[in-house]
């Protein structure tokens, strides 16, 4: 890897936290350091729960989410708890609705299908879920998406809306305490769906 690295020029830029778990890493940030891409500066957001120690990437108008937030989705919990990932996604929906979001997978199509599970009447979830699948049925990608398009058909966002809540709830068959606990439901849901 490194020769490929020097040959290209290019520069390894991850979160400094990590940097023992990642060989190579030339560049360490993280929300104190920010960084610059050329002469672009670069927002780091840390969101960690996905990874201990995952981070963001904002640039203008766009936000790099990896697979802390995806289309419709968001990223499983393998180092982190439901608490770690919904402050992480909290602060991603502090962004301008405007923000473009670049995720790392194109799960779109089957998240917007979980997402209908739990909000079959939100006109906002059915009408992206058409173009969702216009797109796909053209191998077009649904990425990127926007951060008020996220915060309007996101499940994994929407933890405090009633129709969401009352899904979660059913799902448990037992009343939630809270957007954590809703969050936490929803997630163990989608990782079996």
């Amino acid at each position: 890897m490194r020769d490929e690295q020097a040959e290209a020029g290019a520069e390894i830029v991850g979160p400094g936290k990590d940097r023992g778990r990642f060989a190579g890493l030339d560049t360490g940030v993280d929300e104190s350091t920010g960084w610059t891409f050329g002469a672009r500066p670069v927002q780091v957001m840390e969101i960690p729960a996905h990874t201990s120690s995952h981070i963001a990437f904002i640039v203008d108008d766009a936000a790099f989410t990896g697979d802390t937030l995806f289309a419709m989705g968001c990223g499983r919990l393998f180092e982190g708890t439901p608490a770690m990932m919904w402050s992480s996604l909290s602060k991603l929906m502090t962004l301008p609705d405007a923000t473009r979001v670049f995720c790392g997978h194109e799960y779109t199509l089957n998240n917007g299908r979980f997402a209908l599970t739990l909000e079959p009447e939100n006109t906002d979830l059915i009408s992206r879920m058409r173009q969702v699948e216009a797109a796909r049925a053209k191998n077009a990608p649904t990425i990127p998406s926007t951060i008020g398009e996220e915060i309007a058909t996101n499940p994994f966002l929407r933890c405090t809306e009633p129709e969401v809540v009352a899904s979660a709830e059913r799902h448990a068959q037992r009343a939630l305490a809270g957007p954590v606990e809703v969050f936490a439901e929803i997630r163990d849901w989608k990782n079996k769906f």
